[in-house]
This record gives structure tokens, sequence and C-alpha cells, in this order.
């Protein structure tokens, strides 16, 4: 039968058994359900369709590689559609980790905010079908140049996009951003990197550095048969082969967009959620090739054909070994569709089999390159069936380990529970645990309820595999993985899981890979402490808390080190019985005047040696805490007290009020300086007396992502009347610009004029200075907030990160003062950056400068001017009284 006549009997099985696949999918969520099991993301799972899928994937040769430049720039329905309409072997190959975006959830920022989003872009692809690629690319931020971007991602960027493309070997490679020539720098640069990449992929003198055994077979690639380069057109009037993204699966009851959405909701952090019903997602999508020819849609899902339809570049017709072998992945899923497990696992036997009949030697320098590119393709077809073959038998290993964070020299236990369907007869060998090496299985023991509980002793953590290989996965491989052999009729195939530990509370389980973590870690309070250089320093404590993940009894010296001329307390002994935490206080006390600078204050743990317990002297300098948005990542980093001493003047009993929506940082920066600040909840912006602040201060993105404070506006311009100052930070356009939130007219991105008829209508980009190291000019350099209580000069400009600001206003009152300008290199001067007005009695300031940024890396002059923000009001009245404030 042709294929795509195949496809059309699909839906007449399915019509016919629609009643008993809805009954196995019923009983199947039952039984879950049943025994506290969680269900899987929708193509991850042992059900009916996703078993469907397997096998017609198993019939699809074409390998497709979407590449895009951060985690939510994907087309999710195009990923979707590919992958489970067309059954495409489908990668995504993202170019940064999106760490330098914003967080919709909580204070994570830069690394830890790109290890959240590699987290929700990986439960997204498991959604969409697809595999995941990284590369070592740098999110800086917003760029708004692609030389910018190339310039900074260098060219081990480029190297890594050739190393998936050799590793995956895909057939057409999308490129998410081809053709695109405004907007974001990264987009662009992805864009334009991509065509070279797929070039370099095919060069054989092209050599990738750092290359090692672990990577396997890197030869060059598209050097035989050309890949095929295409763009995806997601603008308004898509140009191109239209995908067909909006039929209906008939497998899953939904159209491959609605299915793409729900996984893309995903990216949480980025407030997706919020966006789902943009016109912009649910716009039709084309693809059009690079190179001008005309785009056959037939390239998308490849039949079997000759038997290695990657080396053949003439002879494409179907082998008759082929035809054998899609005549029994036919029949096998027929045969699932009627539930016949047992047919359809011989039928996939049958196809396997057939495989297995090509002789293959095994691959080495010697071999041929023909020889070796028919024995990948031969071993990549192998893999499908067995895949499907697995979920066909119902063969699923539950692996579960007693915990999750594993100490050298420790043992732990892994329960394992082997399930098949009961109709299917072979031979199910024993679960095997696949260790690292210099680990071992010490105890196997056999429960009554047929699980295997399996003690493992734990060596040293292992070698970790090349930067260059676990740099372009989304995350390390499983450290301890379970597999089984089994044999149906004398076939052989294999099933693995990775061993997890199940961690549930009342509200939500999780499954968390065994890791391997020290003996102990440490927790430091405060993280971040300013000394300023005016006051008379003090004493001050640190307060550590000590984590023991070891199980055994032990003892410890918790202490500090601080920098030369300052000092510290003993280091304080602490005894654990086993797991659990230790608490130590000790003294710092700085030099009465230190210099300025940034010091670092390092806590330990240091354990004696002690024979008798077999413990080696070792001293523990790492903080391993859970994520606030992600608690299931640990982040690691080194157990630091950072103290920031700077000169700045705060005016006494300062009180301030926040608006925060994004757990940001800027509260208990200025906390720091010992300033009072208290977060105004929904009831307090209603209710509360707002007159005993100094000044309040909305956080960024807040009239956004607090629903209430548009209805609390009045209120906060009816503070400020009366005396209060009121600091707006950065609102993005569309949740500002069509309300009147300042008591003045200001826009961030004015409605553009009429296109000329026949002519494009212009794109402006949002207003940001991206270039962290901008001239800024003062526009009013002896304007009260630029010098009471501290004088701002060029200095305090010195050291800022990632960028200026962002979101500055562009069009506003001639009542409002603007006090900076800036501009990125070859572009006008921005004035909307920091901006004022008084109102009534009191002071209104918006300003789109990065503080939220600033202050938590300990720039002086971001703590300088925000302390000047704060202090508007006071101003006036230091003017008129003549009276300096206090430090």
């Amino acid at each position: 039968m042709h294929d795509w006549e195949s496809r059309r009997s699909l839906g007449g099985e399915l019509k016919r058994f629609t009643v008993a696949a809805n009954l196995v999918l019923f009983l199947s969520f039952w039984a879950a359900t049943a025994k506290g099991q969680f269900p899987p993301a929708p193509g991850t799972g042992p059900g009916l369709p996703e078993t469907i899928e397997a096998i017609e994937s198993a019939r699809i040769t074409t390998r497709i590689l979407f590449v895009t430049a951060h985690p939510d720039d994907e087309s999710a329905a195009t990923l979707t559609y590919l992958a489970r309409g067309l059954h495409a072997d489908v990668a995504l190959l993202t170019l940064t980790r999106g760490e330098g975006g914003q967080n919709d959830l909580g204070p994570e920022q830069a690394p830890q905010l790109g290890l959240i989003r590699t987290q929700e872009l990986l439960a997204a692809t498991r959604g969409y079908g697809v595999r995941l690629y990284f590369t070592r690319a740098k999110d800086f931020g917003y760029s708004k140049a692609p030389e910018e971007t190339e310039r900074i991602w260098g060219d081990q960027v480029l190297e890594d996009m050739v190393r998936v493309i050799r590793g995956f070997r895909p057939n057409l490679v999308i490129n998410g951003w081809g053709g695109v020539h405004a907007g974001h720098g990264h987009h662009q640069a992805s864009g334009l990197l991509t065509p070279k990449a797929v070039q370099l992929a095919a060069d054989s003198s092209f050599k990738l550095r750092g290359s090692s055994a672990e990577e396997g077979d890197l030869a060059p690639w598209g050097d035989r048969k050309p890949v095929v380069v295409v763009d995806l057109d997601r603008s308004e009037a898509p140009k191109g082969y239209l995908l067909p993204v909006d039929d209906i699966s008939p497998l899953y009851g939904k159209s491959w967009r609605e299915m793409g959405l729900d996984a893309f909701s995903n990216h949480h952090s980025q407030g997706i959620t919020g966006f789902l019903s943009s016109p912009f997602l649910r716009r039709g999508v084309a693809l059009q090739r690079e190179d001008g020819k005309e785009f056959d849609p037939a390239l998308l899902a490849q039949p079997l054909g000759p038997l290695d339809e990657d080396y053949e570049a003439g002879n494409l017709g179907v082998d008759p070994l082929m035809r054998t072998v899609d005549a029994a992945l036919i029949a096998a899923r027929d045969e699932a569709l009627r539930l016949d497990w047992k047919a359809a696992a011989s039928s996939l036997v049958a196809a396997g089999r057939k495989i297995n009949e090509v002789p293959v030697p095994s691959i080495s320098h010697q071999v041929p390159a023909p020889v070796v590119s028919l024995a990948r393709s031969l071993k990549r077809k192998r893999e499908k069936i067995d895949a499907a073959l697995v979920l066909v038998a119902g063969l699923r290993l539950d692996t579960l380990a007693d915990r999750s964070e594993i100490v050298s020299g420790e043992t732990f236990t892994v329960r394992v529970d082997s399930h098949h369907r009961g109709e299917i007869a072979g031979d199910f060998k024993k679960p095997a645990v696949l260790l690292p090496s210099d680990w071992n299985v010490t105890k196997e023991e056999a429960e009554p309820s047929g699980s295997i509980r399996f003690t493992v002793s734990a060596g040293q953590n292992p070698q970790r595999a090349p930067a260059s290989v676990t740099a372009i996965l989304p995350e390390p491989p499983p450290l301890v993985v379970v597999s089984q052999e089994a044999a149906i009729d004398g076939y052989s195939f294999t099933a693995t899981s990775p061993v997890v530990q199940l961690r549930a509370t009342s509200t939500r389980a999780d499954r968390i890979p065994v890791r391997i973590v020290p003996a102990y870690t440490l927790a430091v309070e405060p993280k971040q402490a300013i000394e300023i250089t005016a006051r008379q320093s003090k004493p001050f404590d640190v307060l550590l808390r000590v984590h023991s993940y070891a199980t055994q009894a032990g003892e410890v010296r918790a202490g500090l080190t601080v920098p030369r001329g300052w000092k510290t307390d003993a280091a304080v002994p602490l005894k654990f019985e086993g797991a659990g935490d230790r608490y130590a206080r000790l003294k710092v006390t700085p030099p009465l005047k230190p210099a300025k600078g940034n010091f670092k204050i390092s806590a330990y743990a240091e354990r004696v040696a002690d024979r008798a317990r077999g413990d080696k002297a070792e001293k523990f300098t790492t903080s391993l805490e859970p994520l606030t948005t992600l608690p299931t990542q640990l982040w690691s980093e080194p157990a630091q007290c950072a103290v920031h001493v700077f000169d700045v003047v705060v005016p006494a009993n300062l009180r301030v009020g926040y608006i925060t929506a994004e757990s940001e940082p800027v509260p208990e920066a200025l906390q720091r300086l010992g300033i009072r600040v208290e977060m105004l909840d929904a009831v307090a912006l209603a209710f509360r007396d707002l007159s005993p602040f100094n000044a309040i201060v909305v956080g960024v993105r807040a009239y956004e992502l607090r629903p209430e404070l548009s209805g609390a506006n009045q209120r906060l311009l009816d503070y400020v009347a009366k005396g209060g100052t009121l600091v707006v930070q950065y609102q993005r356009e569309f949740a500002w610009d069509k309300f009147h939130y300042a008591p003045y007219p200001a826009l961030i991105s004015p409605p553009l004029p009429p296109a000329k008829e026949g002519s494009p209508q212009v794109v402006r980009p949002l207003p940001r200075i991206t270039d962290e190291n901008s001239p800024v000019k003062f526009l009013k350099p002896n304007d009260p907030l630029l010098t009471y209580p501290n004088k701002i000069t060029q200095d305090d400009f010195k050291g800022w990160v990632q960028e200026r600001g962002l979101y500055f206003w562009t069009e506003f009152d001639p009542k409002y003062t603007p006090l900076l300008a800036m501009n990125d290199p070859g572009e006008p001067d921005l004035n909307g950056g920091l901006v004022y007005t008084h109102y009534g009695k009191g002071t209104y300031v918006y300003t789109g400068l990065a503080f939220f940024r600033q202050l938590p890396e300990g720039v002086p002059g971001a703590y300088r001017l925000f302390v000047n923000l704060l202090s508007a009001s006071r101003s006036q009245g230091t003017r008129s009284t003549g009276r300096k404030p206090r430090a």
C-alpha cells in the first residue's frame, strides 16, 4: 500500500475502534491514578496514541532540525505538526538558554533563570514530541544588531551548531529566524548563522575542537546530499508552503496548533499563558526554501525506501527488504488499533528481524564510508522499531531510589518493578542497574510483590563528559539507569528507565533524578551586605546553615574566611547524627574605615580526618539550594557573603512602601542600606493610610502583573499630591500606553503614522539602551534629584551590567523634566529613562533604568541614584530649610 493511502486508512481504522480505544485510555488513566502515578506528558507515556505514533515514526526516515535563538522563540504548531502529524524525527536547536530575559515568577536572574527556562523548554518539547539541543551562546540581554551578537557569541556558537548538525544529521533545517533583518540582534544572528553552520557541517576541512570518544560519529554531514534549508514565515501573509497546522489529529482529537500551544504554555517564567490568544500565535505558518527553489512538501515525511537513504544519491527506489519492513509496520499499526497486542508485537518482531538480515560489520576507521553510513541508518531504524515494541509489549520499568541526593562512599537503594502485558509471551530478563565506573551493586533482594531492591554503593563523582558534549544537552544524562532485556520469538530488545526519587507533598509530586552532592553544604545569611564609608563600621553577624547530606554521623567545624584586615570568630564545632541541618552564628568585624570595593566572606565546613569512621579530612565550601521558582532544581555556587563598600548618604528614618510583581530583588537591596521597606499588597493599596511613607515604589511590570494596581492608581496619585514621592520603574508598552496612569500624558511607544500606500509598515524598536557602558549626558546636572542627598556624577554610571535600561518614555508632556540622555552606538539620544514632575505637593518619577539588575550586583552609583529618587520629596523640604540629611 502506498504511504499516503495507508495514512488515509488510518482514519477509518480509528473510527472502527473508537469505543475500544476510549475504554483503554480511560482504564489506563484510572490505573495510573489508582497507583499514585502521574500521567506523563503526551507522547512520552504508554498510551495508545503514543504507541501508534511510535510505530508510524518507524516508517518515516526524515530528520528535521529547527533552529532558533531563545526558549519560547519556537513555533509550537510547526514542531508538533512535523513530529506528531508527519512522524518525522524532529529536533529543536535553541542557541541560548534565555538567561538574559525577565522572570514573571520569582527573583531568579541570569544563569539561574537560564536553568529555569531550560526546564520549561524541555517540558514543552516533550509535548511537541521533539528532541532538544542548545549551544553555549550567552543570552546577554536585548541586542540591537547581529554584528554585536556575533562578536559577543564568538566562534564557539557556530562550532556547537555544527556539532549538533553532524550528530543529528538532519535532511532539512528550518531556519526559524531566516530572512529576518530587524528587531532582536539574537534573532537576526540566529538567522544568519544557521546557513553558515549547515555549510560548515558539510565541509570536511572544518574540524571540531575538543572532539572525544563520548561524542560518537561527528563525520561531515551534507557533503554527499545537500541539506535543504528553509525559512519559517510567520508574517500576516506567509509565503511558501502553508503547513496544515490547524488540521485535527486523528489520534488526539485536537489540532496540531492546539496541542503545540498546550505544550508552549510551559514557558511560565515568561508569562506565556497571558499571550496564548495573541493573533501572532494564530497566524498561518509557511516554509520557503532559502535557495529560491520550489519547496516539495514530500521532503517533510520521506517513507522507507533504500536500505540507506542517507548515502543513496541517485537510486531512491524502495528496496524489497524495506518494502517488507514497511508492510510489517503497517500491520503492527492496524493490529495495535484493534488492541491485538500479541499480533502487533509479532509484526514488529518481523520488521526488526528483516533489518537484522542486512550484514553490517562493526564500525572502525578501516570500514568504508558507505558501510558506515549503512550501519548508522540500520541502527536508527532498529531503534525506532524497538521503541515501538517496548510500548506494544507494555514493558515498563518503575525505578525508584530511596533518596535523590547521594554522597560518595555511601549506599542507597533502588526498587525496580517491571511490568508488561500479560498476553505478550516472551523471555523477560531480570532488570540490571547500569552504574558509573567505581560504583557497584552490593546487595540484591527479591520482594514478595515481585519487585527487586538493589543496594548500590556510590563511588566517586564520575568524570563528566567534555563541555562540548554536555553543553549542547538540556541537562546532564541520568547518573543511574535500569535496563531490562527482553526477547519475543527470539528477537531481543531492551527497555531502559532513569532512576529517580518520587518526592511528594500534599500538593505536588516530583520525580527527582539521582545526583551526587557534597557531604556537607552551607547556606549563608546575608548573601550580601553593604558598608557605607561615611559611617563607622560595626561588627555584624553572619549566619550559617550547614546541611549534612551524609546519612552517617559526623562532625565538622563551621567557619568563615575573611579579607585581610577583617576579623571573625573562631570556627564552631557542629555534630550530626545523620542527614539534617545545624546552625552557627559568627561575628565579622570590618576595619574601622574599610577601603572602597567589593569583598568576599567565604564560609566553610571542615571535616577532620577520622580513621574509625573512615572519614578523610576535607573542607566543604559549596552552597546548594533549591531555586525559589523551581525547587526541584538545586543551584550550586560558592558559599559566600559579598560585601560592597562605597559612599552613599541615606536620609535617616527613610520609610518606603513597595509594590512588587516579580519577587524582584530591589526591596532587599534597599533594606541593606538600613531603609525600612514594607511590601504593599492589594488590601494595603485599597485601604491603608499611605501618608507615613516617604516614598512608594512601583516595581517593574507591576501594572501588567498586579491586576489590582490599576484600580488603586488614583490613590497613589492622591498620595503624591499630598506630598509623597512615587517612583515608577519600567512598565511594558502594551500595559502602559493605552491607560493613563501618570499624572500627565506619557507614552513608551506612540502610535505609528499610517504606512504610505504600497510601502510596508515601519517597525519602531522599543526604547531601550542595551549598551551598559553607554555615555550618559546630564541634562539638569544641578537638579535636586541628581544632587540630594548624593551628588551624581559620571562615576556613578561605571560598572553597570547588561544594559542601561529599557522601556523608556519616548513622548511625554512638557510638565515632565527629563534628567538624563543616553544612546546606543549610532542611534539618537533617548531622554525618557529618568523623568519626573511635581504633582501637587509631591513628586512623581518614572524610570526605565535597570535598577533591578544593578542593585543586586552592588553597583554603587545605582544605589546612590535610587536613594535620591526615594528622597525626592525630602529634597524639597531640605531646600526650603537649608538642612543637610543625616547619613
